[in-house]
């Protein structure tokens, strides 16, 4: 159906292809998404309130089933089992993993066409194809079901943050294919304000803000990037909007300055969101605790010890029968929490996200230093609107800071000292540009680190070679 739907807009002239992209876009989840989003939604009510036990037995439960689909359907995976003189009677409990490899983005680039499951028809393939952090495209598929469980955990996750069916959203949405013109619009009912920067300068944020004033939503689901922007500009021009219910973000890290700062300006609480285009591992911050809930119906999750007290999250999906991710390398770097949350759910938990490995510095003596504290050193920097750092090699890091108006000497002396003070590492040199924009990754997002180190500086423990 969602394909259907995606093959004719695609194929429309354009007169007709957009009253027809925002009426679908305007449908609410239930009817876009139909019988299997409606089960999905039951479904996360009854699991809400099950113990660990149950979940776990609902997780092996699902991955027996799965060994048996691929090893019957799967070519890839049945010749990893061959190979290794494995059957899906092996491997019955989630510790049975390990018995297999684990899997690459490499991996699903090469062995795409062999990943895909023979007996699942190509109508029930949902194509999806993201950039990721390291530049290299992937395409692949999901069940149609897939997005529908996606769509109803995200339902949870409102509904843990006291969304209830009417409510109005703000909801930022990436500008890549979007007429740059088109900075608001509304769905057809109202509900719901999809919101647009493209260049994030003063007009830009100015009619946003504008927007969302007019517009009052409940609650604002925003990429943390964004959101921060908008609420320092909202600081300068000493503008105030009505607070909403709650702030849900997604997409990258939200950093504790960036966290302090929007909830401080639009009055409300933050809850992230934490997965990825291959929804191998979904968790979801608790707005009572503050830690992250795996969510256990979508995926099993492993963490793999990188140093540093930080894990890789490991993950598969319980979810895809059409091309089945398992033991899939995310790249995402997380701390596990020790026992249960104190809000009484019984997912396990992630205390600390801290985004991928990619967006740590690693400095000429070898040490991984976490992009956590080292925004610390620019974010209270009057001048600087936004800033980017992008590390050259072990030894140069460029910082490139878009000011709100100019850039006095004493700020840019400061953003080196600072950075340099953080990092402790005198030897490394920092270059300083100002430059007129940071423009977004080709996924849309805009990481505070960037590094063009080659993937073989660190080994597989985390440690700097």
């Amino acid at each position: 159906m969602i394909s259907a739907v995606k093959r004719i807009l695609k194929s429309a002239p354009l007169s007709v292809a957009k009253p027809l992209r925002r009426a679908w876009g305007s449908l609410p989840d239930e009817l876009k998404y139909g019988r299997q989003f409606r089960e999905a939604v039951a479904f996360f009510k009854e699991s809400e309130l099950w113990d660990e036990q149950r979940l776990i037995a609902f997780q092996e439960e699902r991955l027996q089933r799965l060994m048996e689909h691929v090893y019957a359907h799967v070519p890839y995976y049945r010749r990893v089992f061959l190979e290794r003189g494995l059957t899906p009677r092996d491997i019955r409990q989630v510790d049975d993993l390990k018995k297999l490899p684990y899997l690459t983005r490499e991996i699903v680039i090469k062995e795409k066409r062999k990943l895909l499951a023979t007996n699942v028809s190509w109508m029930r393939r949902e194509p999806v194809h993201t950039a990721g952090s390291t530049g290299s495209p992937l395409d692949f598929f999901y069940d149609q079901s897939t997005l529908a469980v996606n769509k109803a955990l995200a339902l949870r996750h409102l509904a843990w943050v006291g969304y209830k069916a009417g409510d109005s959203v703000a909801r930022f949405r990436e500008p890549y294919g979007l007429d740059p013109k088109r900075l608001l619009e509304r769905d057809l009912f109202g509900r719901e304000l999809k919101l647009t920067l493209f260049r994030a300068d003063d007009k830009e944020l100015r009619l946003v803000a504008q927007g969302i004033a007019k517009f009052r939503p409940t609650f604002i689901s925003a990429w943390p990037s964004c959101l921060y922007l908008l609420a320092r500009w909202l600081r300068r021009s000493s503008v105030k909007l009505e607070s909403p219910k709650h702030i849900i973000t997604s997409s990258e890290n939200v950093y504790p300055h960036m966290r302090n700062l929007i909830e401080e300006t639009f009055g409300a609480p933050l809850s992230d969101w934490y997965g990825q285009e291959e929804s191998v591992a979904v968790a979801m911050q608790c707005p009572e605790a503050g830690n992250y809930h795996v969510q256990m119906e979508m995926g099993i999750v492993e963490l793999a010890p990188r140093g540093n007290h930080f894990s890789e999250i490991v993950g598969t999906c319980l979810q895809n029968w059409v091309m089945p991710f398992i033991r899939y390398k995310t790249g995402d770097l997380a701390r596990a929490g020790d026992g249960p949350c104190p809000c009484g759910r019984h997912h396990p938990v992630f205390t600390e996200i801290a985004g991928r490995e990619g967006d740590f510095i690693v400095t000429p003596d070898m040490r991984l230093v976490s992009p956590l504290g080292l925004n610390h050193a620019v974010y209270h920097l009057e001048e600087i609107r936004e800033s980017q750092i992008v590390q050259e090699d072990l030894n140069l890091l460029r910082v490139k800071v878009v000011p709100w108006e100019a850039l006095s000497p004493a700020t840019v002396r400061a953003v080196k000292e600072n950075i340099r003070a953080y990092l402790r590492t005198p030897s490394m040199r920092i270059r300083a540009e100002v430059v007129e924009e940071i423009p977004r990754s080709s996924t849309g997002k805009k990481p505070f680190v960037l590094s063009r180190l080659s993937g073989g500086v660190l080994q597989s423990d985390g440690e700097a070679q």
